[in-house]
């Protein structure tokens, strides 16, 4: 090529939009980002139902409500460890997320970690339904036998679900100011 003929970009090269950030060709991994971290709630759903602890419950004269149930001695902390163990679970799950997220070079940039981030929500979402649904259908309701019986695994907040998102978002932050490289892809 000439120097007097004007240098023709590739169709398939990306445009940058900014210093280091290509929105185009980010958008595809992004994208792939999102969907494969959104289905990793599925085995952390079943998961926490395989580790939260059952509450055991005996029907009782007197419960709050009449033929309501009471926790034994004790066993009302256990909503605590079914909370602690999503937390955990889903922070775990973060932090690793975020952690092989920063090994794929060619990926790194912002628009990433957004789809990390929203797909890390959604995957907690899709932990808490899926654990509630088999935590529930492994510990049936059977308060009219009359005799104790485990109750299943609860979570008292929604709010669990941050757990996951953040522990994404600090590990590849925390990995992007380690590098300290102007182009994250260095």
């Amino acid at each position: 090529m000439s120097a007097a003929q004007p240098q023709v970009r590739q169709a398939s090269e990306p445009v940058p939009s900014g210093p280091g950030a290509v929105v185009r060709g980010d958008l595809v991994p992004a994208l792939g980002v999102l969907c494969a971290v959104a289905v990793l709630g599925l085995p952390l759903g079943v998961l926490w139902s395989w580790l939260a602890p059952p509450e055991f419950v005996a029907r009782s004269a007197l419960a709050p409500t009449p033929g309501g149930v009471l926790p034994f001695v004790g066993q009302s902390e256990l909503r605590f460890d079914d909370m602690a163990t999503f937390v955990l679970l889903g922070l775990a799950a973060g932090v690793l997320t975020g952690a092989a997220l920063w090994l794929f070079r060619r990926w790194r940039g912002p628009l990433v970690l957004v789809a990390a981030v929203l797909g890390s929500l959604v995957a907690a979402w899709f932990a808490m339904r899926v654990g509630l649904w088999l935590a529930a259908a492994h510990y049936p309701d059977r308060t009219k036998t009359g005799v104790p019986f485990p109750k299943p695994p609860v979570l008292e907040s929604a709010w669990v679900i941050i757990a996951q998102p953040f522990g994404v978002t600090v590990t590849y932050c925390l990995t992007t100011a380690w590098n300290g490289a102007e182009d994250p892809r260095s």
